[in-house]
């Protein structure tokens, strides 16, 4: 059974801190952003906004999932590496505090060369990336666009290089981890959020119910401190749509996978570490095929972990990324 694009984009919405609604005024005019936060502008001038942590001379750049998630997501449960890096984190077009662009501009090539936008806004001659759930597909098709602008990738509970059975074995194991009636609040929870004029609570609930699908366990979600809802009101109303339409721009409705990156996968030179939690309701098999087609790829396995081990298991992740930092440089 070959999923359509709307199906597969369902699955991802949530996948991948505590944040203000507030977002500064302030738009760096150009060169290299100084302000710790502020925006940068992307492929076709579509404003991105960024936050910038810690002070290390090594630099990372961090790329939250979905598509449709946001940097507040990812950025309290990551702050341990903010001791010995500087964190890059951005929201994507169309997602958090950025800009939403038209939607026939809601594109993963264009979400590449936003990336590549902000890899020369902050002068990075060669960036390390650190892409959770969509953002490690987002770090992999950017690596293979931009081989040489890339040192080193952490790719932590990745979305697969083909979908194969993965996806519906995502939506399938998240949706034996709820009861009907989680499943019905976060339903209800959903429509809301589509149409209220402050749709946060609504997404709040939403992602409640969502984490207990994917994380560990019910006690392991409740580690996860990011914010995931942390966006403007129009990019919360609007998140199922940003998400659907990227997903629709990589699909091939004729192709028998809908998708397939291991061709592009052998282009990437970086090192790569992979992560995936042994309980990620994200099947390991598909961390393991890219460990199999990244060239110079490992996948280590996080114990009693869903799909969010920085936050259910920092004292496993954090040991882990740092040694493979050190030794990768």
């Amino acid at each position: 059974m070959r999923l359509s694009p709307c199906r597969a984009w369902s699955l991802f919405l949530c996948t991948a801190c505590s944040a203000a609604h507030a977002v500064p005024d302030s738009v760096p005019s150009g060169g290299l952003p100084r302000a710790p936060q502020g925006y940068v502008l992307g492929a076709e001038g579509v404003r991105l906004f960024y936050r910038v942590e810690g002070k290390g001379g090594d630099t990372l750049v961090v790329l939250h999932g979905g598509p449709g998630l946001n940097l507040e997501g990812l950025r309290s449960d990551l702050a341990p590496l903010a001791r010995r890096h500087t964190l890059v984190y951005f929201d994507q077009r169309g997602s958090g505090h950025s800009e939403m662009p038209d939607t026939l501009r809601l594109t993963a090539d264009l979400m590449v060369k936003d990336l590549e936008a902000v890899r020369r806004a902050f002068r990075i001659e060669r960036m390390t990336l650190l892409g959770h759930s969509w953002g490690g597909g987002l770090a992999v098709l950017y690596a293979a666009e931009y081989p040489r602008q890339v040192a080193r990738m952490v790719l932590v509970g990745s979305i697969p290089p083909r979908p194969g059975k993965y996806l519906e074995q995502y939506n399938a194991a998240q949706a034996a981890r709820r009861d009907s009636a989680e499943t019905a609040r976060q339903t209800i929870s959903d429509s809301i959020q589509k149409v209220a004029k402050d749709p946060y609570p609504a997404c709040r609930e939403s992602i409640r119910i969502f984490l207990r699908g994917v994380a560990a366990t019910g006690e392991a979600a409740s580690r996860i401190r990011g914010d995931l809802c942390a966006a403007t009101p129009v990019n919360l109303r609007l998140q199922g749509v940003m998400n659907r339409k990227v997903w629709e721009s990589f699909w091939d409705t004729t192709a028998v996978e809908g998708y397939d990156w291991r061709p592009l996968a052998r282009r990437v030179s970086a090192p790569t570490l992979l992560l995936h939690g042994n309980r990620d309701p994200l099947p390991l098999a598909g961390s393991e095929e890219w460990a199999r087609v990244l060239p110079h790829a490992r996948l280590q396995v996080i114990a009693n972990a869903g799909h969010y081990p920085h936050a259910e298991q920092p004292e496993q992740f954090f040991p882990a990324v740092e040694a493979f930092l050190a030794e990768s440089k």
